[in-house]
């Protein structure tokens, strides 16, 4: 096989991988509204089955996989910076918070990482393994290449961070109905600060103000982490 057939070869499956893989994402959106909208069959997780039933099938490798999808990764970063677009639409609510807001984002921020240190200390895990679930909290983009600086696994953390989006969401009905919290701003803050982009996309069905409050605590949370969490490394490690 000479190289422009391997080259057509690639296009091909590169072609029909990206439209699988949105075919199960269409899947999954309509599963997840057929469901009324269960946490349980949350788009991600269906998504992330219907890809691995055609991977397992297909013979296809892990590797191969990302790189055939790899247009619809980069497009993480674009559309978490898109999520300005309503930070900038209620950027007034935003600025009237103040330093309150912000102290909430970073106390929250610090003891996410904090919080994974002490679950992990019960079991035996590897470092790497450990330095995988730290950026837990963050959104995938920012989790991969933090992951990547410390030493830890990119791709468990890719997955850690899905799991804690979800599980963050499922019970952060629970604490607000515990709380009795009604604050748009609150329960943005928390979404966001805690489950990442899965939070903010629940925030953005509550309200514009609790998306747009959980679009800042994504951004300064994750840029925080990303930043001081190698530094911190660098400093102590």
């Amino acid at each position: 096989m000479n190289w422009q057939s391997l080259t057509q070869l690639i296009s091909i499956e590169q072609l029909i991988w990206l439209t699988l893989t949105l075919f199960a994402y269409v899947l999954a959106i309509g599963i997840f509204k057929g469901f009324s909208y269960n946490l349980l069959f949350h788009p991600i997780v269906i998504g992330a089955i219907l890809i691995a039933a055609m991977i397992a099938v297909s013979t296809t490798s892990l590797p191969d996989y990302q790189l055939f999808v790899h247009p619809i990764s980069w497009m993480l970063g674009p559309a978490t910076v898109a999520l300005a677009i309503p930070l900038y639409q209620q950027i007034r609510v935003i600025v009237a918070a103040g330093s309150k807001g912000m102290l909430v984002i970073f106390i929250g921020g610090c003891i996410a990482p904090l919080l994974a240190l002490g679950w992990i200390a019960i079991f035996d895990f590897s470092d790497s393994v450990q330095l995988s679930l730290l950026t837990k909290s963050i959104t995938t983009p920012l989790a991969v290449d933090t992951t990547r600086i410390i030493g830890g696994i990119p791709e468990l953390a890719a997955g850690v961070v899905v799991v804690t989006g979800i599980l963050g969401v499922i019970f952060s009905q629970v604490v607000f109905k515990l709380t009795r919290c009604d604050d748009s701003r609150v329960k943005g803050l928390a979404l966001g600060t805690v489950s990442h982009a899965i939070g903010t996309a629940r925030a953005h069905q509550i309200d514009a103000k609790a998306g747009a409050f959980s679009t800042m605590a994504l951004c300064v949370n994750g840029i925080i982490t990303a930043i001081l969490l190698p530094l911190f490394f660098w400093l102590f490690a």
